[in-house]
């Protein structure tokens, strides 16, 4: 699953699909739950990248004259 998908519950609308026309997935239990974790594991992750880059800029932030 691309991460685009996961965080956003649709297909990406590039020319550079994750999938081929006509591929079809088979739904299950096991492949919902492998989908909610790794929809979890994406948005850590994001989040962890966030806070650095967050931490980063705050660390170099100018105050206003």
């Amino acid at each position: 699953m691309a991460p685009y998908e996961a965080l956003y519950g649709r297909r990406c609308q590039t020319p550079l699909c994750w999938y081929q026309d006509g591929e079809s997935m088979i739904v299950g239990p096991d492949m919902v739950q492998q989908t909610t974790y790794k929809v979890k594991q994406i948005r850590a992750r994001m989040k962890v990248t966030q806070d650095r880059q967050k931490s980063y800029a705050d660390k170099r932030r100018r105050p206003l004259e």
